[in-house]
């Protein structure tokens, strides 16, 4: 049986690369996170932030990645493998951490696909709150009472997964022809959905809310932490996706102007998901005769099974909207799947394994299925939430922080990105810009955000459960990425 190491398909256009790291950083994040992100931290005037870190840590970050991919050649295992086999282990944690997101990021897709057939007759009734607590997942009091286990989610997810595998075993030639669907759609639907919803009495009010300059908290370091947080996991960075991806391009050319391309795209997504958001929520506050700030469940995930339903049903045709709305999120959140599913498949494919394309694309898509179940239970919820702060947060900066620090110093990489930053003046700002400074930047937000865990359990979750849940998972990803590390080294052609 021949290796996949043989399979070295490339994208037959540039074109193909930007949209499937396009669809890889654009995913649910941009739809719930990012509005709530922009209400909770100045409103209008959060964008002075966001547009700074976008542009200096966001491009600087983005162009890194993009050349890691062709300079290492493979995944961002072969990277840190290049710069010395000792650090593959950090390789390997990116994938390793990125699965343990798709185990959860998963679980919320199958819910959407529930609540795309939901959408059908509203099924959520007049109180879609006690109808995706109670009726969808079932949630119990705290997170060690399992409660009942959701079957219903169960097949979703199979189909979600299902789907992913069909997808990423047959190659950039098969992804290349989904992501003619699933990147240019969901932003369409966008319009629509939010062309109605500032067209309904209250839709102004609401997005006159969401862009409500407060400049009050400007200087605050927790907002410019916000920000930038929010652009790296936004854009996926820090997951090995956007290195694997950028490793399938025939060449190094347009770069810098690709990496402009995923940055204004995912950017001008990320705007035009709050627009829609919160002039739909002006819609739902206008028909209950409140402002948009004393409505409930605008944040995270209730924002888009609690809120959004609400709202919905507020419209003609409600039915439509929803299953529009809901046909979006699943489309938005296979790309970040399949994008994640890839980036580890190249990663094993660069061992001596003896398994076809096909054969190993089951194995990892099985391992991500059997990883969502444990959140089916009625405490899923809970430990989704827990485990998304620790990995999502924490360990996504610290892995930017080291790539940083360990890659950004390797002189063949310098010399490698020199073919398209030729002036010298500017090549030596870059690196000490994405080598040091944004490093030592993150730090920052990494220390700051620890100290506030020691004076406050987080989410008022137990002790316990924080320990396992968070810290836990955290450094049991980075126990089996030494394991790997190892292996790889091993095996490595």
């Amino acid at each position: 049986m021949n290796s996949v190491k043989s399979d070295t398909n490339k994208w037959k256009k540039n074109t193909f690369f930007i949209l499937a790291a396009i669809g890889g950083a654009v995913g649910l994040g941009n739809l719930w996170r990012f509005p709530y992100m922009v209400y909770e931290n100045g409103g209008g005037a959060f964008f002075i932030p966001y547009i700074v870190c976008l542009l200096l840590v966001g491009l600087p970050l983005v162009i890194f990645e993009v050349s890691l991919g062709k300079w290492g050649d493979g995944s961002i295992v072969s990277s840190f493998h290049k710069k010395n086999k000792t650090t593959s282990w950090i390789g390997w944690w990116v994938l390793i951490n990125s699965m343990v997101i798709v185990f959860y990021y998963a679980i919320v897709l199958s819910w959407s696909l529930e609540y795309v057939f939901f959408s059908a007759s509203e099924t959520w009734g007049n109180d879609p709150a006690s109808f995706f607590t109670n009726e969808v997942i079932s949630i119990t009091s705290q997170p060690f009472q399992f409660g009942p286990f959701n079957f219903k989610a169960l097949f979703a997810l199979l189909a979600i997964w299902i789907s992913v595998f069909y997808i990423v075993k047959a190659g950039t030639k098969r992804i290349s022809r989904v992501l003619l669907v699933t990147v240019p759609i969901p932003f369409l639907m966008l319009i629509v959905l939010s062309i109605r919803a500032l067209t309904s009495e209250g839709g102004f009010d609401g997005f006159n809310y969401f862009i409500k300059p407060d400049f009050s908290g400007i200087g605050n370091i927790s907002v410019w932490a916000a920000a930038a947080s929010q652009i790296i996991l936004s854009l996926g960075l820090g997951m090995g996706q956007l290195v694997a991806y950028s490793s399938k391009r025939k060449d190094n050319k347009g770069t810098i102007k690709s990496s402009m391309s995923i940055l204004g795209f995912d950017f001008l997504f990320s705007l035009l998901a709050g627009i829609t958001v919160f002039s739909t929520l002006g819609v739902l506050a206008n028909n209950q005769g409140v402002e948009v700030a004393e409505l409930d469940n605008i944040q995270g995930i209730f924002l888009a099974f609690v809120s959004y339903p609400a709202a919905i049903s507020q419209l003609p045709l409600a039915a439509i909207w929803g299953m529009i709305f809901f046909t979006m999120l699943v489309l938005l959140g296979l790309d970040s799947v399949f994008a994640v599913i890839e980036a580890n498949l190249v990663g094993f494919e660069e061992m001596s394994m003896k398994f076809s394309k096909t054969r190993l694309s089951l194995i990892i898509c099985s391992v991500g299925f059997i990883g969502g179940v444990f959140f089916l239970f009625g405490n899923g919820l809970y430990w989704l939430d827990i485990i998304d702060h620790w990995v999502a947060y924490y360990a996504i900066l610290s892995i930017v922080v080291l790539q940083g620090i360990i890659l950004g110093f390797s002189k063949s990489l310098q010399k490698f990105i020199g073919l398209f930053i030729s002036n010298l003046r500017y090549l030596t700002i870059f690196k000490i810009w994405v080598s040091i400074l944004i490093p030592l930047s993150l730090l920052v937000f990494i220390i700051n955000e620890i100290i506030g865990e020691f004076s406050d359990v987080y989410g008022g979750y137990p002790l316990k459960a924080v320990i396992i849940g968070g810290w836990g998972v955290f450094f049991l990803a980075i126990i089996v990425s030494i394991f790997l590390g190892r292996l790889y080294n091993k095996k490595k052609i």
